[in-house]
């Protein structure tokens, strides 16, 4: 399996933001368990706030980088510094291939997207230059990825290749 084409889409402010809430919710978590220390109120409050926010800050910078892959018989797409958890999509279920901008709030925000009334989801890191496919049956799929247009060339030559075989 040989790799045609390696892309990294990085989002230093969704870093920021997720340490940013995580700090807040740990303060918070901290002055709970200082504030009803030995009066008989529950501590669980705080320390649910101290998780709620380890994880929050974990998922966030786990999900501010994605990198895509176009590979001989599959798209792949992964996520964090270990490019896990993955979604690979084979060649054989695309259908189109397009480069063109990703707008986080036609997606329903920032992260992956699953917008089942509309068949479609999408990895969306930032707002700007993405690959957008269609996928069979009738399903959409979108990554934000820099050098959009060299990675949407590549997998149509991919798609080329794999169509030839």
């Amino acid at each position: 399996m040989t790799t045609r084409w390696t892309g990294r889409c990085d989002s230093k402010g969704f870093r920021v933001l997720a340490a940013g809430l995580g700090l807040v919710l740990v303060g918070m978590g901290v002055a709970l368990l200082v504030a009803f220390r030995g009066g008989g109120a529950p501590s669980w409050v705080g320390w649910l706030l101290v998780v709620v926010a380890v994880v929050l800050f974990l998922s966030g910078w786990w999900l501010s980088s994605v990198e895509v892959r176009v590979e001989d018989d599959a798209f792949v797409i992964g996520f964090g510094p270990f490019h896990r958890p993955r979604r690979v999509i084979p060649l054989s279920e695309i259908r189109e291939v397009a480069a063109g901008q990703v707008d986080p709030m036609e997606w329903g925000g920032w992260g992956y997207r699953w917008i089942p009334w509309q068949n479609a989801s999408a990895a969306v890191i930032r707002k700007g230059p993405g690959i957008m496919l269609k996928l069979e049956p009738d399903k959409k799929f979108a990554v934000t990825v820099d050098d959009a247009q060299a990675g949407a060339l590549a997998l149509g030559h991919a798609l080329e290749d794999a169509k030839r075989r």
